[in-house]
């Protein structure tokens, strides 16, 4: 018998993400599609230089760097650090459970929105969340190469703002009266990676729903944690790497960062 969801689930709490920065999809997204077809244009003369590699060879090492540029963002998409591999019986999908009992257990009761209870509710939850969401994980591979060039300093407050955001994002979620019914099919592991792959059924506008989710996750501190949930094949990482990489590309990782917190300053409707 399938577990119905009364209030929220991890599915929605991590979905939620993707509401953190509403704005963000119209920041520079227009500055991006140009610059792909001068990025073709560039190849044509890289081959037209090719008559001539034969007696200038150096011509060569300066293609190399460009295809380094190309795929910069992928190393970036590899954890920072390794920790010791996990035990072979370990389970991300079993890990994945048990959050979402505790998570039903934090909001088996509904409470006014303005009472003190509702703050501690809510604490839980940004508690319960915190120690199976890698905020770190998530702001490093969303930077993908641009981590590398800033500082450490940089880093926290950009990692700290993300939190932040993603927070009064899922903490929204908390009160609404949305019914789900989650359903883990299976996990795969590769090394200290892993992947849990379910489907949320849910109804909107009076229609049933079935979303296909996926869980990025990742051995971390002796357990599993999440840093990438992709919903429809839309991955929360990937959609957050194109629209930062756009910014800082055009104006400068600080104005991503004035960016964020003016939303993190914006009045919560």
């Amino acid at each position: 018998m399938s577990r119905s969801i009364r209030t929220t689930c991890l599915a929605a709490i991590l979905g939620a993400a993707f509401l953190t920065l509403p704005a963000v999809a119209a920041w520079g997204a227009d500055e991006a599609k140009p610059a792909k077809p001068d990025a073709k244009a560039a190849k044509p003369d890289a081959k037209a230089a090719k008559p001539e590699a034969k007696a200038a060879k150096p011509a060569k090492p300066e293609a190399k760097p460009a295809k380094a540029g190309a795929t910069s963002d992928k190393p970036a998409d590899k954890p920072a650090e390794k920790s010791a591999p996990p035990p072979a019986n370990s389970s991300p999908m079993a890990e994945l459970k048990k959050s979402n009992e505790k998570l039903d257990k934090i909001l088996q009761k509904n409470r006014p929105n303005w009472s003190p209870e509702a703050e501690l509710q809510r604490e839980e939850v940004r508690k319960l969340v915190g120690s199976f969401l890698d905020y770190g994980e998530l702001a490093h591979r969303s930077l993908a190469r641009h981590w590398d060039t800033i500082t450490a300093k940089q880093r926290e407050e950009f990692v700290n703002t993300l939190r932040e955001l993603v927070e009064r994002s899922y903490l929204k979620q908390v009160h609404g009266n949305a019914n789900y019914n989650i359903k883990y099919d299976k996990e795969t592991k590769d090394g200290n990676e892993a992947t849990v792959i379910g489907v949320l059924n849910t109804v909107a506008r009076g229609k049933k729903v079935k979303v296909a989710l996926e869980y990025k996750m990742i051995w971390k501190g002796e357990h599993w944690v999440v840093y990438d949930v992709v919903t429809d094949e839309q991955s929360m990482v990937e959609n957050y790497r194109a629209e930062f990489n756009k910014i800082i590309n055009k104006d400068g990782f600080d104005a991503l960062m004035r960016r964020m917190k003016k939303k993190l300053d914006e009045k919560e409707e």
